[in-house]
């Protein structure tokens, strides 16, 4: 496994809804890397998560297409912003339940699972039912159900709404060894102060296009002599409102 690998790729990808006069994604590209991170940015209706259910496989383009690596397909995984999990089962009920829906031995179905608990730190909540747990580890039984299925590639949307910090905290760590091991990552947030903190590269939508992507650091430099203060300052030039418009 090499770093700097392109596992997955979108090239001018065209998604438009039924009745809808403009698409919701019109003409937009993007490389997942191993080992990086790219933050994905814009406005809410900016085209963000139908760009996620184009990559997850969730719907297909109509225009375009997606490429897999040439080592072999992405195994794709993908944390959704709501929660993805049976709140009436425990922590440990609800691992074991999503990793019998993967093709695995019993003892591999098993040792994931483990797996999934120290990496999340939720071995202290297995038993608990996932209704009664915190937001914090509710998040982190989200990413523990997406990890059983050792992805290629992470597709992480709004993963930190309402946790405290210190879960904030270690969720920004968890995909931090997530990228050291190989992981590619698409990191969706409105937290400008997250992508700063995970993402070298970024992809920045609004009405379905490209505003703005590539190095962090670069698009920072802004253009000209006068830089970005920071990414918030980025995102309010390209895209001319308000984080939460």
């Amino acid at each position: 496994m090499n770093e700097n690998t392109c596992v997955l790729a979108a090239e001018q990808l065209v998604y438009r809804y039924p009745k809808r006069l403009e698409p919701a994604l019109n003409g937009v590209s993007l490389q997942l890397v191993r080992g990086q991170a790219v933050g994905l940015l814009g406005p809410n209706g900016s085209g963000k998560s139908t760009l996620i259910n184009l990559l997850n496989g969730l719907r297909a383009p109509q225009s375009g297409h997606i490429t897999h690596g040439a080592e072999r397909k992405a195994v794709v995984a993908w944390v959704p912003q709501e929660y993805a999990f049976y709140p009436d089962l425990s922590c440990r009920e609800n691992l074991r339940f999503f990793a019998g829906m993967l093709d695995l031995t019993t003892n591999e179905a098993t040792r994931r699972v483990d797996a999934a608990l120290s990496a999340c730190l939720l071995h202290e909540f297995a038993e608990q039912r996932a209704r009664h747990c915190s937001g914090g580890v509710r998040r982190r039984l989200n990413l523990g159900i997406a990890l059983l299925q050792q992805p290629d590639v992470l597709l992480l949307d709004e993963p930190t709404v309402g946790v405290d910090p210190q879960s904030r905290s270690f969720l920004l760590d968890r995909v931090r060894d997530l990228m050291r091991a190989g992981t590619a990552v698409l990191y969706a947030t409105h937290y400008m102060e997250e992508v700063s903190a995970v993402c070298s590269q970024i992809l920045l939508l609004d009405h379905g296009r490209v505003l703005a992507s590539g190095a962090l650091d670069t698009l920072l430099r802004g253009e000209g002599d006068v830089p970005f203060a920071n990414l918030e300052a980025l995102f309010t030039h390209y895209t001319q409102r308000g984080l939460r418009d």
